[in-house]
């Protein structure tokens, strides 16, 4: 019974078919994402993207009715996933509150958002995800900075990465990819020979204290021979 429903809701195979939860009669835009057909209120759309917005106010060619149940506004290379996900958050007020969305699915959000420059809701997600303070949230910038190609989130992401001392298992490092995982362990290397540099220095400088300031090592006298105790350093 769950692998039935779980094949219903899986949109990425089977024959094109109306959303489980976000089909609504009433709606006035019908658009297929996947094999997923979802039918919905035009302003969702047009209010937060103007790309969307300008794709919708475009006069419908003679013939040719895409937003409708008979041709759908097919929305290629996207995630039906990621339109559930941020439609959801459309209709469900409780979904937009802060800590609603974890991390992964606001990573699946983000690449349509910022796809379609959705610019309010990209900025609304890159904000919640700045304020994790876990390795794997960390590591969640690093994923949004390559999706919104951002110098200056992916630095933010790789000092806070680096500020934990942390080294990743495996699967994060996959995750995170080979430069990450490099400027991590190069980070941890460098920091290693700069404490193994500083312990040297720190013997050297107390040898030279030793023979600028010999002593006696039964009376302490400081003298190359003591005639106190008439012993040798």
């Amino acid at each position: 019974m769950e692998d039935a429903q779980s094949s219903a809701t899986d949109y990425a195979c089977g024959p094109p078919r109306r959303h489980h939860r976000l089909y609504f009669e009433d709606g006035t835009l019908v658009m297929q994402v996947e094999n997923a057909v979802f039918k919905i209120q035009r302003s969702l759309l047009a209010r937060y993207s103007t790309v969307l917005r300008d794709m919708l106010s475009v006069p419908s060619v003679e013939g040719n009715k895409d937003g409708t149940d008979e041709h759908p506004l097919v929305m290629s290379g996207d995630s039906a996933a990621s339109w559930e996900l941020l439609l959801g958050l459309q209709y469900d007020i409780t979904r937009n509150r802060p800590g609603a969305l974890k991390g992964e699915e606001m990573l699946t959000i983000l690449p349509i958002a910022h796809k379609y420059c959705m610019d309010e809701i990209e900025v609304w997600i890159l904000e919640q995800l700045k304020m994790t303070s876990s390795y794997d949230g960390f590591m969640d910038l690093i994923v949004a900075s390559r999706i919104v190609d951002s110098d200056e989130l992916y630095q933010d992401g790789l000092q806070r990465l680096l500020s934990t001392k942390s080294f990743p298992t495996l699967d994060q490092a996959k995750r995170m990819g080979v430069e990450v995982t490099y400027a991590i362990m190069k980070a941890a290397a460098d920091a290693a020979i700069a404490k193994v540099t500083s312990d040297l220095e720190a013997k050297h400088s107390k040898a030279l204290a030793a023979v600028a300031n010999p002593k006696c090592r039964n009376c302490h006298v400081q003298e190359w021979y003591c005639g106190n105790c008439s012993h040798g350093m």
